[in-house]
C-alpha cells in the first residue's frame, strides 16, 4: 500500500506535525514533525501511558529528553521513547515520528 501525507496541523506555537499513515488495522502510525524551538509549550513534557515512540531526525538539530537524560541529535540520529516516559524536543528539526500502538489523545498527557 502506498500512503500519501495529510494534512499538516499546528500542534503548538512551535510544531507541525503532517499524517503520513495511520491505518486502523496496523500497529504503529507516522507522522513528520517539526519543530522549531520546544516542544510542548513552556519547558513541560509529552507522556503516552501506552504507546512508544521513536524519533528519527531527518533534518536540522537539537535536543531530544527522555525521562532525565537529554539526546543531541542531527539528521540521521534515532530517540527511542519507552511508554510512559515524558519526553520533549527541543531545536529546530525535521522528524519522522513512529508511534505504536497507533497515537490516541486519550492516553497522552502533558506535565
Amino acid at each position: 500500500m502506498k500512503f500519501e501525507p495529510g494534512d499538516t496541523n499546528s500542534v503548538d506555537e512551535n510544531t507541525e506535525i503532517t499524517a503520513l499513515f495511520g491505518d486502523n488495522d496496523a500497529s504503529f502510525d507516522t507522522v513528520i514533525s517539526k519543530v522549531d524551538g520546544y516542544h510542548p509549550a513552556d519547558g513541560e513534557k509529552v507522556i503516552n501511558k501506552e504507546s512508544e515512540r521513536a524519533y528519527y531526525v531527518i533534518d536540522g538539530e537539537g535536543l531530544i529528553y527522555v525521562g532525565e537524560e537529554s539526546f543531541q541529535v542531527k539528521s540521521g540520529d534515532l530517540v527511542f521513547v519507552e511508554k510512559g516516559k515524558g519526553h520533549a524536543l527541543e531545536g529546530n528539526m525535521k522528524t519522522l515520528v513512529i508511534t505504536s500502538p497507533p497515537f490516541d489523545p486519550e492516553n497522552e498527557r502533558i506535565e
